[in-house]
């Protein structure tokens, strides 16, 4: 499992963890999108979801093949 990866689960285990727990939480802010899935572009948002398997990654077409190779790991949408 990358770091990134690690990042994320430890994230989900605490929006699961709220005494309102999350079904899901959208990450747009670029720095913490980087933080948590590695990608470097300068476009994207992050959805975290409950389930590891659900997490998706949007960015424009001028970073699909970036996405891919930096954040193979997340869904791309």
């Amino acid at each position: 499992m990358t770091s990134a990866a690690l990042r994320r689960e430890r994230l989900r285990e605490l929006i699961v963890g709220l005494d309102e727990p999350l079904d899901a939480l959208v990450v747009s802010d670029l720095v913490n999108v980087r933080y948590l899935t590695g990608f470097t572009g300068s476009n994207a948002a992050l959805l975290i979801a409950t389930d590891a398997a659900d997490d998706r990654i949007s960015t424009d077409g001028r970073y699909l093949t970036q996405v891919a190779a930096q954040s193979g790991d997340v869904e791309l949408i």
